[in-house]
């Protein structure tokens, strides 16, 4: 019995991994995020977000060097998978069907707008911090028109094997589908309707319907229409 138990020992001293405890840069991404959406930019301070996060406030400035800073990584940790799936565009090319392509990007570009708006709409309100949150997204080169030139460039992929009309505006259409989210998550914001996650994303697919019957190419339109 003995022996048994030396033998398996291993097995007996193998405990599951503690969670990982968020550090505390995470910690204060996360309450800012959380300030924001309840109080809105204007209302919120780098003391409020210290104690929300349950940490000192010279904490804040050591792991980031100002409250624009901060902003910016709450956009990238409310990204989502909206980044991803404008990076693996390309590897998308040809395959499946061009509108259920840009659906995954729509419905993706609407979760992460829907959790941005509430931050970047208080912006306007304080010019000062916006001119140094846009100099920090140059520099980084991201942002809405980074997102519209991936989506252009995927659509001129298709558009070189005709799967997208020749005579297509590539840029216009990607900035209006990219337009389209943004308006569908400020105006759920503004009218308080909650995020009702499942009727967006149906708005959205819409959306990708009304932009596709521009961009088809006449034989798939007519194929379509005739349930080919």
């Amino acid at each position: 019995m003995l022996e048994h138990l030396l033998n398996n020992s291993e097995h007996l001293l193998k405990f599951p991994a503690a969670p990982r405890m968020p550090s505390q840069k995470d910690r204060l991404i996360v309450a800012t995020e959380r300030l924001l959406c309840s109080n809105g930019l204007a209302r919120v301070t780098t003391r409020d977000i210290a104690q929300e996060a349950n940490v000192a406030e010279g904490a804040l400035y050591h792991h980031f060097g100002d409250k624009a800073e901060l902003l910016m990584a709450v956009v990238l940790h409310s990204v989502g998978d909206f980044r991803s799936i404008l990076e693996n565009l390309s590897l998308q090319v040809g395959k499946g069907t061009v509108r259920r392509n840009l659906e995954r990007v729509a419905t993706s570009a609407y979760d992460f707008h829907h959790r941005i708006a509430p931050m970047i709409c208080s912006l306007l309100a304080d010019q000062e911090l916006l001119a140094r949150v846009r100099d920090i997204m140059t520099e980084r080169c991201i942002g809405p028109a980074k997102a519209a030139s991936m989506l252009a460039d995927y659509l001129r992929a298709e558009q070189r094997l005709g799967r997208v009309a020749v005579g297509a505006d590539v840029e216009t259409t990607a900035e209006l589908l990219l337009a389209a989210s943004w308006s569908r998550a400020s105006f759920s914001h503004f009218f308080a309707l909650g995020n009702r996650r499942a009727q967006a994303h149906a708005h959205m697919r819409g959306a990708v319907r009304a932009v596709i019957a521009g961009v088809e190419p006449e034989d798939a339109t007519r194929a379509r229409r005739n349930g080919k």
